[in-house]
């Protein structure tokens, strides 16, 4: 409700702060606001109760200060708090190059405006590395070629696939079924919107040369990953990849349905890969640490064009209007990172550009 600028809780006047490590991407900042430097903060915040109370007998705003000091005491006080604890601990970090990916956890307060506020706060923060090399990085060879028994294979499959129950012979029991496979014929072809056999079987080369393709696209990013995950041993912060290891966890329990998996069994068969689940939490969360840095040091940046263009074709997947989308996003608080996941993605394309095929040339 009252939100408005008041007097900032500069370091100086918050007396002697300390930051130790308590572990790796973990800090933990004490610190004390000194009595003086807590009256700017409190007159700020009456002034905005006073400026918005309607109290019986006076227009709004015009109520009388010592009038709205008890009658919304407990709301000040909370409030006051509440801003001295949030700007102390700011520019505490500020003032100490902390760089937080989470909210600060408030372990202990002391607060009276005559002795002052002290606080004992722990937050994690973004780790600290070296970045090493990340051009040039070796990936292996690959090829899109399709050979004619390839296409054959495949085109035994698709006629598997289409394989149908027909009527049989007479038996004992009743009539039988066989199941008959269509023949690689011209009909076959029509039947899948092809004019014949050779167009059937251009089809079936070019998608398998696309799925070649991807394959390989996969397996070069892969490679790539693995070579900036083992040259950069660092920690990271045990909340991000507790997050991302329960998000993993939700995807790995929805495909366990969606593949059959009884409801009463996903938990049981979920826990059974507990440890991978976090450690592929781990990864990504590293991954995207050195693709920021690398980021940073490229200076990769992301375009208005290129989010307006993400925000399209999430709705026309979403089936919504873009602001629909948009809002969304927003509401679900998602739309800063879809600006970081492009900048990721561009990253690693720059990354995947420079790489060195193992046999000689480049990715």
């Amino acid at each position: 409700m009252f939100r408005k600028a008041a007097p900032p809780v500069r370091p100086e006047a918050a007396g002697a702060a300390s930051v130790d490590e308590i572990a790796p991407c973990q800090k933990l900042v004490k610190l004390r606001v000194a009595p003086e430097a807590i009256a700017p903060v409190r007159a700020a915040v009456v002034a905005e109760f006073q400026r918005e109370a309607a109290l019986p007998g006076f227009r709004k705003g015009k109520a009388p200060a010592d009038l709205i000091e008890r009658q919304y005491a407990k709301n000040i006080q909370e409030e006051l708090l509440r801003r001295l604890t949030q700007r102390a601990l700011e520019e505490t970090a500020k003032a100490h190059d902390l760089k937080p990916v989470g909210p600060f956890e408030v372990r202990a307060a002391q607060f009276s405006e005559t002795e002052g506020l002290r606080l004992e706060a722990a937050v994690e923060v973004e780790p600290s590395f070296a970045l090493g090399d990340y051009k040039g990085l070796p990936v292996g060879a690959g090829s899109e070629e399709v050979t004619p028994e390839e296409v054959d294979q495949a085109l035994v499959a698709l006629r598997e696939s289409m394989a149908q129950l027909v009527p049989g012979k007479e038996g004992q029991e009743g009539q039988e079924k066989e199941r008959r496979v269509p023949a690689l014929d011209d009909e076959l072809a029509k039947d899948l919107g092809l004019d014949n056999v050779p167009k059937l079987r251009e089809h079936v080369e070019a998608k398998l040369r696309e799925q070649k393709r991807l394959a390989q696209a996969r397996a070069r990013e892969t490679a790539v990953t693995e070579a900036l995950l083992r040259r950069h041993p660092f920690e990271v912060p045990p909340g991000l990849v507790s997050h991302q290891t329960d998000r993993l966890t939700r995807d790995f329990k929805v495909r366990l349905l969606l593949s059959g998996t009884p409801e009463e069994q996903v938990e049981q068969e979920a826990a059974k890969f507990t440890e991978q689940l976090r450690q592929a939490g781990e990864r990504h969360v590293k991954l995207l640490f050195i693709l920021d840095r690398i980021a940073d040091r490229e200076g990769i940046a992301v375009t208005q064009d290129e989010l307006v263009g993400h925000l399209w074709r999430l709705a026309q997947r979403w089936k919504k209007d873009p602001v629909q989308a948009r809002k969304i996003l927003d509401e679900r608080g998602l739309w800063p990172s879809v600006a970081s996941a492009i900048r990721q993605e561009k990253t690693m394309a720059l990354v995947l550009r420079s790489a060195v095929v193992e046999n000689g040339g480049v990715a």
